[in-house]
């Protein structure tokens, strides 16, 4: 099995060979169980990182969690695992004598206009779009998961805080073939780059669009640049 270290390299080579629009990336320890996470967030092409310590409107999120377990086995091998794989959550394995896999998530978070904010009603319509724009890229079955976050004022009126959609990739053999990993990853960068651009055209927002005040969303930026990876 690859090493996190080869799992990561492979992931920002096809990245930089792609020409994405990284805006920043994030990289997390878990300092009690060893456990690592890698988070990075790309921009449609031309657009600027400008808005302080405000997320980007619109923007595509590459991410996947390491596990303690997966740097013992690249390390150590499936005969590692025979002590301690009763620790371990079974949702990590899917297959028993092949080892564990790993998914990577791509979730694209929609940017809600003000008057977004107050249609709840035309969710429905926001998901169908984005899905319809999957379908017209992928030849396969999976369909793009839609979610939204919603509020709740005092009198009770419903808001529209955030639109995001999520597209998984599954990796098995891939984690241990680092030429197929890069194959996978050339796949889900030139989704996502395609992706983006078609959610830009339907969806992105003018500067006048943005909402303001009241509306605003809360800023939630919680990383720091430059990146760390």
């Amino acid at each position: 099995m690859l090493t996190y270290e080869n799992f990561v390299s492979v992931l920002l080579g096809t990245i930089e060979r792609a020409g994405l629009n990284i805006a920043y990336t994030q990289e997390l320890l878990d300092t009690h169980a060893l456990g690592r996470s890698l988070s990075i967030t790309c921009l449609p092409d031309g657009a600027e990182d400008d808005n302080g310590p405000q997320e980007p409107p619109l923007r595509a999120v590459v991410s996947f969690r390491w596990s303690p377990e997966f740097t013992v086995f690249s390390l150590r091998g499936g005969d590692s695992l025979d002590n301690i794989e009763r620790f371990v959550d079974e949702r990590l394995f899917a297959q028993v004598r092949s080892g564990p896999s790993l998914d990577v998530e791509v979730t694209y978070h929609l940017p809600v206009a003000a008057d977004q904010q107050r249609d709840v009603a035309g969710l429905s319509v926001i998901a169908h779009s984005v899905q319809e724009l999957h379908s017209s890229l992928v030849d396969d079955d999976d369909v793009m998961r839609v979610d939204s976050l919603l509020s709740f004022g005092p009198g009770g009126a419903a808001r529209v805080q955030s639109v995001t959609a999520l597209r998984v990739w599954s990796l098995d053999e891939a984690l241990y073939d680092g030429d197929l990993l890069a194959l996978t990853f050339e796949e889900l960068c030139a989704e996502l780059h395609a992706m983006l651009e078609l959610l830009n055209v339907q969806f992105g927002l003018d500067d006048q669009e943005a909402p303001s005040g009241i509306d605003a969303l809360p800023a939630d930026r919680r990383y720091l640049k430059p990146p760390t990876a």
